[in-house]
């Protein structure tokens, strides 16, 4: 049983803006435009305020699944609640060069059915992040990994690639991209949760991706 009043909760989730945002990417055009509005109403039958919103799958911290990558593959909704959830492992990687890859030696302490969650440099240009090279990707399939999760200093895929998607999520194993503040984690082992929203369908969902830490 988790002891909560000795554990020191991160927020590993970025706090978005409503509006358009745009930004640097490493995408066709060299940019995205990803959208988040919110339009408040009063609903009629008490007079109370409410939102509806308006955005896209892939905004923000968010966790794919299956269906992203294959289509009629499990939609994200449809994996066990036991894949979000679970003891984690941060590796930071900022001695990685721009445009270098990651590969399986970068990569040490990763266990069977970790939550592995990896950071480089902020100081990268978009399209200069470190990578995760194809036998990275694999090694990470075989070592039966529970879930990866990586913040915007690293690319989930090396140049041309789709390799990390193919071996993860063709295996139901979760990629969350556009996690934040690892930095801030004290302890490289925690304990992680980052549910998805349970609607039918969905590629992708936006989490609050937390870390419980053991205080000292």
């Amino acid at each position: 049983m988790i002891d909560l009043v000795n554990v020191r909760l991160v927020d590993l989730s970025k706090k978005l803006q409503p509006g358009i945002e745009k930004h640097d990417g490493t995408y066709l055009h060299g940019t995205e435009l990803r959208r988040l509005e919110l339009r408040e109403f009063i609903f009629a039958g008490d007079n109370t305020y409410m939102c509806w919103v308006e955005t896209e799958t892939h905004i923000g911290t968010h966790v794919e699944g299956p269906s992203h990558y294959l289509k009629g593959e499990k939609d994200i909704a449809s994996l066990p609640l036991e894949n979000f959830i679970g003891e984690a492992l941060v590796i930071a990687l900022t001695h990685k060069k721009p445009n270098e890859s990651i590969r399986p030696n970068d990569l040490e302490g990763v266990n069977q059915g970790d939550i592995v969650l990896l950071f480089a440099s902020k100081n990268y240009k978009m399209e200069e992040r470190p990578y995760i090279a194809p036998d990275a990707a694999e090694y990470l399939y075989e070592k039966r990994i529970k879930m990866l999760g990586i913040d915007d200093s690293i690319s989930v895929e090396a140049p041309g690639s789709m390799a990390t998607h193919d071996f993860l999520l063709r295996n139901d194993i979760p990629i969350i991209e556009g996690l934040d503040n690892l930095q801030a984690l004290t302890k490289q082992r925690f304990f992680f949760i980052g549910f998805p929203l349970r609607i039918a369908g969905l590629d992708s969902s936006w989490i609050r991706a937390v870390a419980l830490e053991e205080a000292d």
